[in-house]
């Protein structure tokens, strides 16, 4: 069956895509299936360039009214998934915003959360990351 749904937790900074989403957008379409960029916010000013760095699909949660996004977009995905479009894999920047969201969201759809990965890599059904330890002398492969 192979990864077919990968989401990508994309943010703005400045009216354009910040360059973490740019670079996860682009590294989740080699992995295969469809790529979908989940924004906290408005996406009416990213997603053509959402679009153009491989999303099929934008959802946005609209105008935050100034609070931080981890609550409203973790609400908003659990709400997605809960209706049927449910992601294969998340990826999300290792930022302040995108650890907020990430462990919210592992919370509410009772998920494992793996971070600080350098790599991301898809056979089939079987994701493997790889994560840096010892101060990055040593890399681990995880796979689930």
């Amino acid at each position: 069956m192979g990864i077919s749904n990968i989401w990508v937790f994309s943010q703005e900074s400045n009216g354009t895509a910040t360059s973490g989403t740019l670079e996860l957008l682009t590294h989740a379409r080699t992995l295969g299936g469809s790529v979908t960029a989940f924004v906290g916010g408005d996406a009416s000013a990213i997603a053509g360039i959402l679009g153009e760095y491989g999303a099929t699909k934008v959802y946005a949660t609209g105008d935050l009214g100034g609070a931080l996004p981890g609550a409203a977009v973790a609400s908003a995905m659990k709400a997605v998934i809960d209706g049927g479009d449910s992601p294969d894999l998340i990826l999300f920047p290792q930022n302040y915003e995108g650890r907020d969201v990430m462990s919210r969201l592992s919370v509410k759809v009772d998920r494992t959360v793996l971070t600080n990965n350098v790599a991301v890599a898809v056979d089939g059904d079987t994701v493997t990351v790889t994560t840096p330890v010892f101060g990055g002398n040593t890399l681990v492969s995880t796979s689930f």
